[in-house]
């Protein structure tokens, strides 16, 4: 019965309800890189697991790819030895816990650059602003 109810949460989670409250498209990632973030330490072990082994093994290697294919950009060279991640099964049981211990770095200047194109995404970018005449440099194009 544990099992048969455990499916049931699963299936009542509405994943179309979570990607219309955080709208991801190129243009926020390409902001958002813009942070330029720099990890200089990172300790991370994670204890995951779900009542169906299936699920578990799946959701191990997804957090395994995510975390293999982010890692590499936000690392320098010389920080790859300060890099440790560790993910643990726990089968049968729903469980998941998170220790983090971590150093991460990023410049001031580039947090008020994200959020000054992020409020400016939502003008228009041919916009003309009020206090310009239409024509007033029409003399320039020709």
């Amino acid at each position: 019965m544990r099992k048969i109810y455990s499916n049931k949460k699963l299936e009542q989670i509405d994943f179309s309800k979570l990607k219309q409250n955080i709208p991801i498209n190129i243009k926020t990632l390409k902001i958002i890189k813009g942070l330029q973030i720099k990890i200089e330490s990172l300790k991370l072990e994670i204890n995951i697991g779900i009542e169906d082994v299936i699920y578990t093994s799946y959701t191990v290697a997804i957090i395994a790819s995510i975390l293999s294919i982010i890692l590499p950009h936000l690392v320098k060279e010389e920080h790859i030895q300060n890099i440790r991640y560790e993910i643990n099964t726990i089968y049968n049981t729903l469980t998941f816990n998170l220790n983090l211990d971590s150093i991460i770095s990023i410049k001031i200047v580039h947090i008020i650059y994200v959020i000054y194109n992020l409020v400016k995404k939502g003008r228009d970018e041919n916009e003309r602003t009020s206090n310009r005449r239409s024509y007033a440099y029409s003399h320039e194009f020709n």
